[in-house]
This record gives C-alpha cells, sequence and structure tokens, in this order.
C-alpha cells in the first residue's frame, strides 16, 4: 500500500507544480501565488477536521512539527518560484529535486537508518540521473543573464529550507498516531501566516487569478503532503523521499517538453532512464 501512496504522492505534486507554473506565465508574483496556495490548503483540511469529527490528537511535539514545517516549507517554496520565474523550467526542478538528500541524510545518521547496497545503488543512480537532466535543461542563454546569480540564490535557500518540512513530516509520523488533517492544517496555517504578515508589511494587494490559482493547486500540494504521511507509515524515509521528489522532476521534464516546447539535451532521456532505474531498486529493496 505503501507504494500506492507514493504514486498518488507524485501526482499530487506534478499537478501543485504545473498550476504554479501557469500562474507564473500569467503574470502573477510567487509570494502572492504561495500564500493563496497554503491559505486554500489550510481552510480545506479544516473543512474535512470539522466534517469528520475526529479526535485531533496532538500535542506540542506535533504542533512544534507542524509550524516548523509549515513555515520551513512556506519560504522554500517560495523561493522556489522566485527560482522557477528567472530560470529554466526543467533544470531548476532537477537542482532543487535533489534536496531530497538532505532528510535521508538525517535519517541514516540521527534515526540510524540502514544503508545497504541496493538502497546506496539506487539513490546513486537517482542523483546521477537528476544530475543528467540539470545539465540537459541548461542552456548557454540563461548563464549569459545577469540573473544567474539572483537564481541560484533563490534556489539555494529552497534547496535547503524544503528538508525542514520533510524531516518534520517524518518526525511526526515517528511521533505515533495522529490526525493528519489536523496535522497539516496545522502545518499550512502556518505558512499562511507567515505570507499575511509579508503581505501587509509590503501592503500586496489581493488578486482574483492568483487566488484562484493557488486554489487550484492547493489540491495537489494536500494530496501530496497527506499521502507523504501515509507512506511514511509503511515505508522508511531512504524510500519515500527519493521517490517522492524524484517522480515529479521527472513529470515535470515531460511538462516541460511537451508543454513549455523547451529544449533539453539528449543527457535529459538518459537522466529520465537513470533516475526510473533507480526507484525501481529502491523498490526491490
Amino acid at each position: 500500500m505503501g507504494w500506492i501512496f507514493l504514486v498518488l504522492v507524485i501526482a499530487g505534486y506534478v499537478a501543485m507544480n504545473f498550476i504554479m507554473k501557469l500562474g507564473t506565465l500569467k503574470g502573477h508574483e510567487s509570494p502572492l501565488l504561495t500564500g493563496s496556495l497554503f491559505a486554500a490548503a489550510a481552510l480545506f483540511c479544516l473543512l474535512v477536521v470539522i466534517i469528520s469529527g475526529q479526535p485531533l490528537l496532538f500535542s506540542g511535539k506535533l504542533v512544534f512539527l507542524a509550524v516548523a514545517g509549515g513555515v520551513g516549507g512556506g519560504v522554500a517554496y517560495f523561493l522556489f518560484l522566485n527560482a522557477l520565474k528567472i530560470g529554466n523550467y526543467a533544470l531548476t526542478n532537477s537542482i532543487y529535486t535533489m534536496s531530497f538528500m538532505l532528510p535521508v541524510i538525517f535519517a541514516i545518521v540521527f534515526w540510524k537508518r540502514p544503508l545497504a547496497a541496493l538502497l546506496a545503488a539506487g539513490i546513486g543512480l537517482i542523483v546521477i540521473g537528476i544530475a543528467l537532466i540539470s545539465s540537459a535543461g541548461s542552456t548557454k542563454e540563461g548563464q549569459k543573464t545577469g540573473l544567474w546569480l539572483k537564481w541560484m540564490a533563490f534556489l539555494g535557500g529552497a534547496f535547503v529550507l524544503t528538508s525542514v518540512p520533510q524531516i518534520a513530516s517524518a518526525a511526526a509520523v515517528r511521533l505515533g498516531p495522529m490526525n493528519m488533517w489536523f496535522f497539516l492544517f496545522m502545518t499550512f496555517s502556518a505558512g499562511a501566516i507567515v505570507f499575511s504578515v509579508y503581505f501587509l508589511l509590503k501592503k500586496v494587494k489581493l488578486n482574483g487569478g492568483a487566488l484562484g490559482y493557488g486554489a487550484l493547486a492547493a489540491g495537489g500540494s494536500v494530496a501530496g503532503n497527506l499521502f507523504t504521511l501515509k507512506a511514511l507509515g509503511q515505508l522508511p524515509e531512504t524510500i519515500v523521499f527519493p521517490i517522492s521528489l524524484t517522480g515529479p522532476i521527472i513529470g515535470a521534464l515531460l511538462i516541460s517538453l511537451l508543454v513549455f516546447k523547451e529544449k533539453i539535451k539528449p543527457l535529459g532521456y538518459a537522466g529520465i532512464v537513470l533516475g526510473i532505474v533507480g526507484m525501481i531498486l529502491l523498490a526491490v529493496k
């Protein structure tokens, strides 16, 4: 069942990233898009909590993890969208996806997750595959622009901060039984509050179009996060994070080719093959 959850995770995140990319192409600002996503996702999760009537099952530790994940994830995705707006779609997604290594390393070092040879080989092939996709997606034109350093700064920040919600989710699952919908409500609410403060300070005006894109993308985000929690309940972090973050990048590459008509070198196809082989090795493990 854990593998079915991972497939649903990939589908949710691919849909979310695609809708948010469309929003940026329509000229909507990244903070408003991301804030709208978090607010809509929090509202949706709250409705489920109310309708289901299930016990909340929360503790101080769970609240801390939810808030840390929401704040870290919100800022990370905001930085990622800014990088996505500047750089190549496939390349930006590829480098961003490499962040799965941070929670994997965390799980191995602090939670003593074993690193068997087959598991290490699978992760290694995924890393090489993503690197090839990144190389294939880069262009000389992008490297010549003065925005290159700004793109790297946004992407570097997103790379580090995106590990926070991943580690927080895994830690929350390790605490024992919980109401996943309430945990996600707290997580998304924390992110939404961060962006609300930003909007007040910057006096950002709400835009119906951006709110619409954010609300649509929220569905994919909620699905991705919910099924990640479910997958973590049945599979180790060393399998869940590499697959849940590599699958969407392969989907992003296909979208890049078919929808946005972005050019990619033949190495990109080799990267896809290696990434899929790596995920198969993890499945065998």
